[in-house]
């Protein structure tokens, strides 16, 4: 624990001490986060990075497949000039002459040579001339005669070496054709393809490769000792046979497929990573591929956590440099503050001396103040007690006087008929008897009205168990006279009785004291149809009792009040102690609850036990 001599010390250090504790975690936070950020962005960058190789590889696939389709229509264009040459010389002489089949024969034999012959087709003199180790029909002519006649000139290829060239001469209805083997032609095209493509490079002296789909190797600018030769069981770096696996996808894949392995760069010997793109040619079965190493990625990646490291460092220092300024600055503010307050706390010490000193002296008089107060107290609950007793005790005799009432006119009509039979002589003996024993009884009912009183309120010392339905009948029976006299209907509702453990008379007493309220209320308003309801009923296993009247209710302002001692609502004969001791009884003896609220009516009062 931390005395007063203490206190400049903690102000002085418990800032610096902070802050430095703060630093330290806001540094701590940062390097996690950067690092956090740091593997995030090795992870994009690594994502970005194999993406734009991926679209790099398949450009430059597309340019090779591009570059061949360019020189293959310049090769068949090139053909197809020299068979229109070859169409023309041989059509002169032709057409110089008148010749019969024979010499047609002759005319074909002179101008064929081992790439190439002729085919002449009459069909009015159902002419068909060819050489006869020439594979080429007459049906292949007339299935097509319709479409050369229309086009007058036209082109196919067939098994990817042979090109047929026809022409129609409509003069003699003629159709002459030219049957072209063209597989030299595209196997030169091919083999310079091949070449060319060992010196092609991008990005980072990458390199093309093309194989067969036999696997055979046709073009690698670094293993042309190689070329021609089976890679069907070459390994690479993690022993997989990844030329077939180039072969596969490319073949499974029209559009290509990206393929991961691992092999050398040029001159080195370490098989690293690398990811190659692979594409067919199908017209040539050729599988043409390109690849990237993927130690670029990591020198990608080391560039940027070195600018990320860097990026750091210079947080930390700024970080640092400001924890010092505010060390320093809080460092000077605490020591001030330190200062102010030592000087407080002496000044607020000598205070405390000099009210010390008062305290001794009202110590001495302490006891003495104690012993009045609690005899005031005393003497207050006295007078709150007999003030109860007195207002009992008027309510005792304004309710025995509503009893009494009639008793009393009946006794005093019975003297009054005596008094006049005697006056006038006419009192016989029966008649006086009769009358005498008619007044005995009313006074015997007086009488027993006044021991009923006394027992009502006389104080309850045990327990008993009681009906709640016969504490508030015996509540009833003491006020009904005066709510006949008052005319007060009281409409009882018993919708279930239970029987309780308690004080049965003072319970009857709280009943009462809500009833002669609710009535007091009903007459001082002058309420005209006056009614108090009472319902009896069980919830939850708990007697409630309800005590309703329709004297418009108690005010907002006075509703939480009501059961505060000497608060009072009536006007006069008030004494504000009615309900706090009906509270009492309920909630101190009865371990109940007593509570008001208001309806539309009037006021509802509700005791639960």
């Amino acid at each position: 624990m931390f005395s007063e001599k203490n206190i400049p010390k903690l102000i002085i250090f418990a800032p610096i001490l902070t802050i430095i504790a703060l630093s330290s975690m806001i540094l701590y936070s940062l390097i996690t986060i950067q690092k956090d950020y740091l593997d995030e962005e090795v992870k994009k960058v690594e994502k970005n990075y194999i993406k734009n190789q991926k679209v790099i590889l398949e450009k430059e696939i597309g340019y090779i497949y591009d570059y061949i389709q360019y020189h293959k229509k310049i090769t068949l264009d090139n053909i197809k000039k020299n068979l229109n040459t070859q169409m023309e010389t041989f059509y002169k002489t032709v057409e110089e002459k008148t010749p019969n089949s024979k010499e047609y024969l002759e005319i074909i034999n002179q101008y064929s040579n081992k790439n190439s012959d002729f085919i002449i087709y009459k069909e009015k003199e159902n002419f068909f001339i060819k050489n006869e180790d020439v594979f080429f029909y007459k049906e292949d002519i007339e299935s097509l005669k319709e479409e050369i006649k229309k086009k007058k000139v036209l082109y196919i290829i067939r098994e990817e070496t042979n090109l047929f060239y026809y022409k129609f001469y409509e003069k003699e209805n003629l159709i002459i054709a030219i049957k072209r083997d063209i597989y030299d032609d595209i196997d030169n095209l091919k083999e310079t393809i091949a070449r060319w493509s060992e010196y092609l490079r991008f990005g980072d002296n990458n390199y093309f490769w093309i194989y067969k789909n036999t696997n055979i190797l046709l073009s690698h600018p670094y293993r042309k000792d190689n070329i021609g030769k089976d890679d069907t069981l070459l390994l690479d770096g993690k022993g997989d046979y990844f030329v077939q696996r180039f072969v596969k996808e490319a073949i499974k894949n029209k559009d290509g497929a990206f393929v991961e392995y691992y092999w050398n760069k040029p001159e080195q010997i370490k098989k690293i990573k690398k990811l190659t793109y692979v594409k067919l040619y199908k017209e040539w079965n050729w599988v043409i591929g390109a690849g990237v190493y993927f130690d670029d990625l990591q020198k990608v990646i080391s560039e940027r956590k070195t600018d990320l490291k860097n990026t750091i460092f210079e947080y930390i220092k700024i970080t640092t440099i400001i924890s010092l300024f505010l060390i320093m600055l809080m460092s000077y503010i605490a020591v001030e503050i330190s200062r102010k307050i030592n000087q407080t706390i002496s000044s607020y010490q000598e205070k405390v001396k000099n009210r010390e000193e008062k305290l001794k002296d009202l110590n001495k008089n302490l006891n003495n103040k104690v012993e009045f107060a609690i005899k005031e107290a005393k003497a207050k609950d006295r007078a709150m007690l007999h003030q109860s007793r007195l207002a009992r005790m008027g309510t005792l005799i304004n309710m025995i006087s509503h009893q009494w009432r009639q008793p009393l006119s009946q006794l005093s009509g019975i003297i009054m008929e005596l008094e006049t039979s005697i006056e006038f002589k006419k009192a016989k003996k029966k008649y006086i008897l009769t009358s005498l024993s008619d007044a005995t009884s009313i006074i015997e009912h007086m009488s027993f009205t006044i021991e009923d009183f006394k027992n009502f309120f006389r104080p309850e010392k045990k327990k008993e168990e009681f009906l709640i339905s016969k504490a508030c009948e015996d509540a009833k029976a003491l006020i009904k006279d005066t709510f006949t006299n008052e005319n007060i209907k009281l409409n009882t509702h018993v919708i279930k009785d239970k029987k309780i453990k308690g004080y049965k008379r003072e319970y009857s007493q709280v009943i009462l004291n809500l009833l002669i309220n609710a009535k007091d209320e009903l007459i001082s308003k002058e309420i005209k149809d006056k009614k108090i309801e009472f319902i009896i009923d069980v919830k939850k296993d708990k007697s409630v009792v309800f005590v309703k009247d329709n004297a418009g209710g108690i005010k907002i302002d006075n509703i939480e009040m009501i059961f505060e001692p000497y608060f009072s609502t009536k006007k006069t004969q008030g004494t504000g102690l009615g309900l706090y001791m009906s509270k009492m009884i309920i909630e101190k003896h009865m371990e109940g609850s007593l509570s008001v609220n208001n309806d539309k009516n009037g006021a509802i009062f509700k005791i639960e036990v």
